[in-house]
């Protein structure tokens, strides 16, 4: 599941409420779900010289939410290789490639939205990674973290869209879609893992794990 090419938008700052990074990275890592409660202050200052289309501008927390998706993203990848160590300690090996695989990806997403923002001229600062969950004891409960990661993160990204929208910034919208594609398709691909993992006897466990072997065999050469 990789993306194509990215878009070129873009605008100047507005003033608006910003949203706490913790709140994102405490979802992404299987904590319980928080409100993001706005502060009065942001560590991403607007920058000058942003490209203007249409005559929109990005607000303040539009720029906020771009400038920290790249540590979501970052942190997303941070998620799947524990899982990757998780599994490959288990000799799970089909597994621990295809999560690895996985981990490679949302780093490149994290690159991809960083590009975006800096040929935008849109301020990114980077956050503290939080350390991952890696306390699983069964299968299951790792495929269950992942999930709830890739069904955050898709909140995460509709809810830039939606502040993109608002503001009129169609060419960030543009620049998502892909990526709204590719978490369908993730919802989609973990959840049926989870479905077969979950009941599975042992024969069936590493005939799942053998395909997943497979398929991160086949993505690499891609």
């Amino acid at each position: 599941m990789k993306l194509t090419s990215t878009f070129i938008a873009l605008a100047t700052a507005t003033s608006v409420s910003a949203f706490p990074f913790s709140g994102y990275l405490n979802n992404l890592n299987g904590n319980t779900a928080t409100a993001f409660v706005p502060q009065t202050s942001s560590p991403v200052q607007p920058t000058m010289g942003v490209a203007d289309i249409g005559g929109a501008q990005p607000s303040q927390e539009l720029l906020e939410l771009i400038s920290r998706q790249v540590s979501v993203e970052l942190t997303a990848s941070s998620a799947y290789m524990a899982a990757s160590i998780w599994f490959r300690a288990r000799d799970m090996d089909g597994s621990a490639a295809w999560t690895l695989e996985e981990s490679d990806e949302e780093r490149g997403h994290g690159k991809e939205i960083l590009e975006f923002a800096m040929k935008n001229h849109f301020p990114v600062v980077l956050e503290p990674i939080v350390a991952p969950k890696n306390d699983w004891v069964e299968p299951a409960e790792v495929w269950e973290t992942i999930l709830g990661l890739e069904k955050q993160n898709t909140q995460n990204l509709l809810r830039i869209a939606d502040v993109a929208d608002k503001c009129g910034m169609y060419g960030v919208k543009a620049f998502l879609d892909p990526f709204h594609v590719e978490q369908i398709d993730a919802e989609d691909k973990v959840g049926g893992i989870l479905a077969k993992v979950r009941g599975a006897d042992e024969a069936l466990m590493w005939q799942i794990d053998h395909m997943l072997g497979l398929e991160a065999e086949e993505e690499e050469h891609h």
